[in-house]
């Protein structure tokens, strides 16, 4: 934790967002928003919302996906397909500052909800779509999942054994990436919007967002004109060694051993001698070597009787090394407890979840999530109350015509389910 009050006002504290997003593309830009303070209003599409409620139950019928990803943000829940659903949405984006989605391109438009549209009632709205082949091109209408995008971006070419079958990396990689560069591009926009006065749309793809994050391999293979030809390599990083996954007495042990460290390396492990050994000294040498060089760290790994010891030796010396965590221990890993990176947060059915803080740390408001994610449909009454004074008789009207739903746990669970300070 930092040392500013829980209380400081967030960097986007008054910047209102409409969230049209699912799943995890999206959402992950608007829960960055919703970590800065940002007011996020999801408008979810009647019957069901957001179908990432839908998947990766941690009980019956609660997402823990949806839990992490929507904390901190408001659900309205309404029908697309109703001139009076239609009506709400454009009323409400008369008084927001950003609206986001990521719907198949066209989806949006179908409804009226394109930027033109949009722009017409707020010029000076911001705007972002997040796709997995952006607005235009030929596949801009293609559908598109994590693994799609992980698949034609090199991601997965590039992940797996040499001799072995190109492998999905082992979390959703490309949807977040995306989000988070939706998320950047839209902050920027709003610091644009205070010069100039102007709004902005901003396209943003999933496949071109992965592409633009590798910095090594289409870099090499494209400036050689082929010469170099970047391939999988499991646990041995093609061009530098010792880089990659090694075998140690209680599992693995990460190595990231760059050229000037191969001396402290090789010195931590009582080996001086390969320091200027010329089958070794030099990274060229030691690449073409690889076999022969794991099996000197593993030797040496495994005349320990645990881990801990040589990764201590290792940290004494300044060698980049770590274990492999299973998932179960990186919550208890003492950096991440030091930190406080996970937050207890408060749900009415499951009592406190821990969620992940957003990773920024600014030196004068503190990075809290706000409140938990919310039941569908759970803010249809402030919401459409408190920005477009409807009363209890319309709200009631909007119902009947199934122009607006609510998770019937709303009501059941009552003012425990929403009182701002439940967290």
């Amino acid at each position: 934790m930092n040392d500013s009050s829980p209380a400081s006002p967030k960097l986007l504290s008054g910047v209102k967002v409409l969230d049209f997003t699912q799943y995890l593309a999206g959402p992950a830009a608007t829960r960055l928003f919703a970590d800065f303070g940002a007011e996020v209003i999801k408008i979810e599409r009647t019957p069901d919302g957001d179908l990432g409620r839908k998947i990766h139950f941690v009980a019956p019928g609660i997402s823990a996906f949806f839990l992490a990803v929507s904390a901190g943000k408001k659900s309205v829940a309404l029908s697309f397909e109703t001139k009076a659903g239609r009506t709400i949405v454009r009323e409400l984006v008369r008084q927001a500052d950003v609206v986001i989605e990521n719907y198949s391109p066209g989806v949006m438009a179908k409804y009226g909800f394109d930027y033109v549209s949009l722009k017409a009632i707020k010029p000076d709205l911001v705007m972002a779509s997040i796709s997995g082949f952006g607005q235009h091109g030929p596949y801009a209408r293609q559908p598109s999942f994590d693994i799609v995008a992980q698949a034609q971006s090199g991601v997965m070419a590039m992940t797996g054994e040499p001799d072995g079958p190109p492998q999905y990396v082992g979390n959703y990689f490309g949807d977040p990436n995306a989000g988070i560069h939706a998320a950047f591009a839209v902050a920027a926009a709003l610091f644009q919007r205070g010069r100039s006065g102007d709004g902005q749309y901003i396209d943003v793809s999933q496949l071109e967002s992965l592409v633009y994050l590798d910095y090594v391999n289409f870099p090499l293979a494209m400036m050689s004109d082929g010469r170099i030809k970047p391939h999988r390599f499991g646990g041995d990083f093609f061009n530098i060694c010792p880089y990659g996954t090694y075998r140690s007495k209680q599992g693995y042990i990460v190595f990231a051993v760059a050229e000037h460290q191969w001396g402290p390396l090789v010195r931590a492990m009582g080996r001086p001698e390969l320091e200027h050994d010329s089958r070794y000294a030099t990274q060229e040498g030691r690449c073409a070597r690889r076999p022969e060089v794991r099996a000197v760290i593993e030797a040496w790994l495994a005349g320990f009787d645990d881990d801990r010891t040589p990764l201590a030796i290792l940290a004494e010396a300044r060698v980049p090394s770590a274990p492999i965590l299973e998932i179960e221990q990186v919550p208890e890993h003492e950096q991440i407890k030091a930190r406080a990176v996970y937050q207890q947060v408060g749900h009415p059915e499951l009592g406190p979840v821990p969620i992940a803080r957003s990773p920024f740390r600014f030196s004068t408001v503190d990075n809290t999530i706000p409140f938990r994610a919310p039941y569908l449909g759970e803010h249809n009454e402030a919401v459409l109350g408190g920005y477009l004074g409807y009363d209890e008789a319309r709200m009631r009207a909007l119902y009947a015509d199934g122009v607006l739903v609510q998770d019937p746990k709303v009501g059941e669970l009552g003012a425990a389910v929403w009182p701002p300070g439940s967290r």
